[in-house]
């Protein structure tokens, strides 16, 4: 999750994701027509929505020092941060690689809400000292409770909540395995994620549509959050203990620079049955071209056009040394936004790695795991890296 770029602090890039709007939308309308009228009387109404939408950026900013708090304190232990996303249901830090330890886990994890209840506090105390005028000491008050109830939900026992990443870290610190860990903090997530659920039922049934939609939409959000970030997890530990040049694939074959791009379809790409193939020759690799890269292309122009006029540079493809693990090249995918790189030794490229090999390895070492075999394993994996291909092309 990127969004759209806004502004870059402590240098983190910060976005919004346009689901934001909806819920600053939502959140105006509930305040400014439901909240601060029934509480304060005798306002202006143009007061109401004045206050209503600072009150909501104000909010907003709170959920973002939050998760700076999160991103500092990742960065400051050696983890990478890709960013801060704000969207629906509040924001989110691209921390791109697992904590290495459970106290680190449990450091980063409790960044966050300790944050937030800092601000509720500051903006609570800040409140009583304020008399008036009344929409100050509302708007003071609003944030102050709300920044307290942001980081006690935090603080729920869910996986990937905080409080689920804090479980987490208890039971790694107590077993020292990272999955089994993860696997029982899931579970913690599944079962609060259901509670929700089932809160937004009796809610319901009590007459609070709204409240009651809301709250069990966000137990359905937390119980596929859980999930995915535990394959998440899961997927990172198997590709960290193996290295890139274990699982990459060699070229097929090299395209001349000087080829057209008719004949690197109809001599290359559909006789070696390739995605990618590398320009130049072995002991001198010029750049990539991939289907994609010739998709983008006027077909009328393909018998003129030449590989080197598409092809991807070789510097600016993304690299992997040979003796780095999986785990690295799936994070420089990420952090580079592309489907593949290469893994060069000595300068020497060696091959290439793209998402779908990633995601074949993890699948059959999760079958093994299992106890599955490697022959359901290796069907799912090629079901799904079929998929993956095939989203990569329609993206092209």
């Amino acid at each position: 999750m990127r969004g759209i770029h806004i502004v870059r602090l402590f240098g983190i890039d910060i976005s919004i994701d346009p689901t934001w709007l909806i819920i600053l939308f939502l959140l105006v309308w509930s305040l400014g027509a439901g909240f601060f009228p029934t509480l304060y009387e005798g306002w202006p109404v143009a007061e109401y929505w004045v206050v209503a939408v600072v009150a909501a950026l104000l909010l907003f900013g709170s959920v973002l020092v939050h998760e700076l708090a999160h991103s500092l304190v990742a960065r400051r232990h050696g983890t990478p941060v890709g960013g801060i996303t704000l969207f629906l249901f509040g924001g989110v830090s691209r921390i791109e690689r697992e904590a290495d330890a459970p106290g680190r886990e449990a450091v980063m994890a409790v960044a966050g809400p300790a944050t937030s209840a800092v601000l509720g506090l500051f903006f609570l105390g800040l409140g009583q000292l304020v008399a008036g005028p009344q929409t100050v000491h509302a708007l003071l008050m609003y944030l102050g409770v709300i920044n307290l109830v942001l980081a006690t939900f935090n603080l729920l026992p869910g996986f990937p909540l905080d409080g689920g990443r804090l479980l987490r870290a208890a039971l790694w610190k107590l077993r020292g395995d990272m999955l089994w860990a993860t696997r029982g903090a899931t579970y913690g997530g599944i079962a609060v994620g259901l509670g929700l659920v089932a809160l937004g039922f009796v809610l319901l049934l009590g007459g609070d549509f709204l409240g009651g939609l809301w709250i069990g939409f966000i137990g359905w959000i937390l119980v596929q959050s859980a999930r995915s970030s535990y394959d998440q997890a899961v997927a990172q530990h198997a590709l960290s203990r193996v290295r890139a040049a274990r699982i990459m694939e060699r070229p097929k074959g090299y395209l001349p620079p000087d080829a057209t791009l008719r004949g690197a379809v109809e001599d290359y790409f559909l006789e070696l049955d390739a995605r990618c193939l590398p320009v130049g020759a072995e002991d001198h690799v010029e750049g990539l071209v991939c289907l994609s890269d010739l998709r983008r292309r006027d077909r009328g122009d393909w018998g003129r056009e030449e590989v080197r006029e598409v092809m991807v540079a070789r510097d600016d493809v993304a690299q992997v040394d040979a003796k780095a693990s999986a785990a690295d090249a799936l994070q420089l995918m990420m952090s580079r936004d592309v489907n593949q790189v290469a893994v060069v030794e000595n300068g020497r490229v060696l091959g290439f790695i793209d998402r779908g090999r990633l995601l074949r390895y993890v699948y059959l070492s999760r079958g093994r795991e299992r106890g599955d075999g490697e022959e359901g394993a290796s069907r799912d994996a090629e079901r799904t890296s079929r998929d993956t291909d095939r989203g990569v092309d329609k993206a092209a």
